[in-house]
């Protein structure tokens, strides 16, 4: 099997508005709260108290600020600037249609994104805005390039590059900036024409003009795009040498987001060029900066990236884990992706519905009148509606009988539950109080005699060699004793468990288990701090499950390296956890062997999970606890 890599950052396009530099290859805006943010508030007040000829030019200033912080105020200021302007001001309207135009190409709305680029290409046109018609064209190129039509995006980058040029040998500084972008959209265009040759030769023109103007923004961009055309010819000693320049702009800069994609990307060359050690260094800077960030889509590309450096190399059991790691991953931002684009086609539907009903309403007031007029079907009328009575009293009683039935079998799963609650906080009972007896009364009894052992070596004065040795070995048997009581005292009642959640626990149970550091263990917790904790009984369970996991692995598995994942999806909790010890045979196993592992089971059994086991002899160990949060959260 091949699991394929990043291939490099995706090649942008770019395209420059009278608002400044954008890229036409954004992500969609993330979803705006329905409230006015203070800074919106703000620019409101200052619009009110100014002049009536002021306003148009507030306006569009305003959407320019708004329209990252708030997108959707952003729209509204421009659409009023465009409806206010009229014929009279056809300045600020063509400014506030390159603006609605650059915005619907942010959010995937190319057809709203065309209509408004033409109407300022327009508007340009008639007033022989040379600067704006670039500006227009090059809006015009992304939106085709977004849309695959790459003939459409090169004419419109061509032309662009001829109106800007113009601009340029006209005196307009303003137009340099935007041409050199113009041949990073023809490169892009090109490349979607599988035209290489090209392409390159664009994207150098592109990287030219911008160190000319000492414009490190567009240089990175032309940089990155021919990194991208060089990994994609297999070209890897080239494409490294190009994500080593972005590196460098990206740390002069600070830029720390471009420096995880740089390594990312310097991690692809370095697999092309099979320089397997360099490749997993880059690839582990950028995990490493990535997650710092919790820049998680990073993340998951460097793990698909290790799974192909491992894959490529023959090590499949190495390139299986991170590939594992990555579905994951994948799986739960899928979720969170999946959600959002659920609530708005919920809200899209409910708003439907609202108006369908609406019209069903109307539709059954005229039948209704007409009812009214034909009265000689009222005799009718009343047999039919003593036959739904008597149809409804029917399933009236069928619902009565069939509800009363489902309050039994939910009320006999409510007693099973209850009594195997009660089991499990019986046991945690008994832990609490095993746990603060040895640390109230063995552990008070051991303190006591190490006082006495030292009032005794003074009493005795200066004793032999040998008495001095065996006193110390007395003490220092005492002090052993003393601390492995107190362990086991915060084993059996963990603090952090009750007071900073499942998460923390189980940090501070890996930090005491692995003191010497010749265990390495990897945690990664993903969205265990939103949405609340968990009810205290859950995460007891899953804090002694894993527990026992780990002690396992520390006895019985002679492992190297452990994997710990706890990752929170929207209606589920699922907990990995990967060793590369020895491994063992399920089957094999005695019938006291197996008994952890059906305590385990039927742990998970208890809050409504599975646990999953996946092991070999010589290849390591996987196990997979899934739960739903149905009724796990605590309110």
């Amino acid at each position: 099997m091949r699991f394929s890599s990043s291939g490099g950052r995706f090649l942008l396009q770019v395209g420059l508005g009278l608002g400044g530099l954008w890229l036409g290859a954004a992500p969609p805006a993330c979803a705006q709260t329905v409230a006015t943010s203070s800074l919106a508030d703000s620019l409101n007040r200052r619009r009110a108290a100014a002049p009536d000829t002021a306003q148009l030019r507030l306006l569009l200033a305003d959407a320019n600020v708004l329209r990252t912080a708030e997108p959707a105020e952003a729209k509204r200021l421009a659409t009023l600037v465009v409806q206010r302007a009229g014929a009279g001001h056809p300045a600020p309207q063509q400014a506030a249609l390159l603006l609605l135009g650059r915005m619907a190409n942010a959010e995937g709305d190319f057809p709203a994104a065309a209509e408004s680029l033409l109407q300022a290409l327009r508007l340009a046109e008639q007033r022989h805005d040379l600067l704006g018609q670039g500006s227009a064209c090059l809006g015009l190129a992304t939106t085709n390039k977004n849309l695959q039509k790459f003939d459409q995006s090169l004419e419109y980058a061509r032309r662009a590059q001829a109106l800007l040029s113009q601009a340029v040998q006209a005196g307009d500084a303003r137009a340099a900036k935007p041409l050199a972008i113009a041949f990073n959209n023809s490169g892009t265009a090109l490349m979607g024409q599988n035209r290489l040759a090209a392409a390159r030769a664009d994207f150098q023109i592109s990287l030219q003009k911008a160190r000319a103007l000492g414009d490190s923004s567009v240089a990175v961009l032309a940089l990155y795009n021919l990194g991208g055309l060089a990994l994609r010819q297999k070209h890897g000693a080239e494409a490294h040498r190009y994500y080593r320049q972005t590196l460098a702009i990206d740390q002069a800069e600070g830029n720390e987001q471009g420096q995880a994609e740089s390594w990312l990307n310097l991690g692809d060359a370095l697999a092309l060029l099979h320089r397997t050690a360099e490749a997993e260094a880059a690839y582990q800077q950028a995990l490493q900066i990535s997650r710092r960030l919790h820049a998680l889509p990073i993340v998951r590309v460097v793990y698909n990236g290790f799974a192909s450096l491992y894959e490529d190399n023959g090590q499949p059991a190495k390139a299986l884990q991170w590939q594992r790691r990555f579905q994951l991953l994948n799986d739960s931002l899928f979720q969170e992706q999946s959600t959002q684009q659920v609530a708005e086609l919920q809200t899209k539907y409910d708003t439907e519905k609202k108006d369908a009903q609406n019209r069903l309403q109307a539709s059954q007031l005229r039948e209704q009148q007409q009812l009214i007029r034909r009265r000689t079907t009222l005799l009718w009328a009343g047999g039919l509606v003593a036959l739904l009575l008597a149809g409804l009293a029917y399933l009236l009683v069928s619902r009565r009988r069939l509800r009363r039935e489902m309050e039994f079998t939910q009320e006999r799963q409510q007693l099973e539950r209850l009594r195997a609650a009660a089991v499990l906080e019986a046991e945690e009972a008994e832990r609490r109080r095993i746990g603060s007896d040895l640390h109230d009364g063995v552990g008070q009894l051991l303190t006591a005699a190490k006082l006495n052992l030292h009032a005794l070596s003074e009493e005795l004065g200066v004793p032999t060699v040998g008495q001095q040795a065996m006193l110390q070995n007395a003490l220092d048997g005492v002090e052993d004793s003393f601390r492995e009581v107190r362990s086991i005292s915060h084993n059996l009642m963990p603090n952090a468990l009750i007071k900073r959640g499942l998460a923390q626990a189980v940090r501070d149970f890996l930090d005491k288990v692995t003191p010497d550091g010749r265990l390495k263990i990897n945690l990664e917790v993903v969205g265990l701090d939103r949405g609340g904790r968990l009810e205290p009984t859950v995460e007891n369970v899953l804090f002694r499950v894993i527990q026992e996991l780990v002690q396992n692995i520390l006895k019985h598995a002679r492992a190297t390296e452990v994997t710990l994942q706890i990752i929170r999806h929207a209606e589920e909790l699922t907990v990995l956890v990967e060793d590369n010890g020895v491994g063992f045979d399920p089957a094999a196993l005695g019938p006291d062997a197996g008994i952890g592992l059906k305590n385990i089971e039927s742990r998970m059994a208890y809050l409504g999970g599975r646990a999953n086991f996946d092991a070999t002899p010589g290849h390591g160990t996987s196990v997979t606890l899934e739960m739903p949060l149905t009724n796990a959260l605590v309110g």
